[in-house]
């Protein structure tokens, strides 16, 4: 690589399905090269309560359980990374490697890898596919098909 010439980012955005596993493995198979930077990122949506439930419930407590189910969510995407990543240095890849959690606020989370992406001027983003077919997409939306229309950079799609 020419000195001063940046790495190629490539992100992979994962969660706990065996699509994401097959996606991360053809991407190391297929993909990830020696002088990529990947960056592993799972995001995951805050949990909201009611207006209902702030007037029922109590508040602190409402607090704890949204701090608690944080703390969880984020240990166990750092695990699943750092597994993804581990697997991905024993095959060989020796591209550098980067896990990150996404909280979302407001957004949606397809949204947030939209914005995850231009924000680090990704090359390239690699997801599964649960395969949902037409009707699944209709009705629960496919974040892989989102991720095609609104990322600026070329998305591989793994089928699984």
């Amino acid at each position: 690589m020419a000195e001063g010439k940046q790495k190629r980012l490539v992100v992979v955005a994962v969660d706990a399905s065996q699509y994401s596993k097959d996606a991360w493995e053809w991407g190391v198979d297929n993909i990830f090269q020696p002088n990529d930077l990947v960056h592993v990122i799972h995001v995951y949506d805050k949990p909201r309560f009611s207006f209902g439930q702030y007037l029922t419930q109590n508040y602190k407590k409402l607090l704890e359980m949204s701090a608690e189910y944080e703390k969880e969510v984020t240990e166990i995407s750092h695990k699943i990374g750092a597994e993804l990543i581990a697997k991905a240095k024993a095959k060989g890849c020796k591209a550098e490697y980067v896990s990150k959690v996404l909280e979302v606020d407001e957004d949606d989370p397809k949204e947030m890898i939209v914005k995850y992406v231009a924000k680090n001027k990704a090359a390239m983003v690699v997801v599964g596919t649960r395969g949902a077919g037409a009707m699944g997409r209709a009705f629960h939306g496919s974040v892989s098909d989102f991720l095609v229309h609104s990322c600026h950079c070329p998305v591989v799609v793994v089928k699984h």
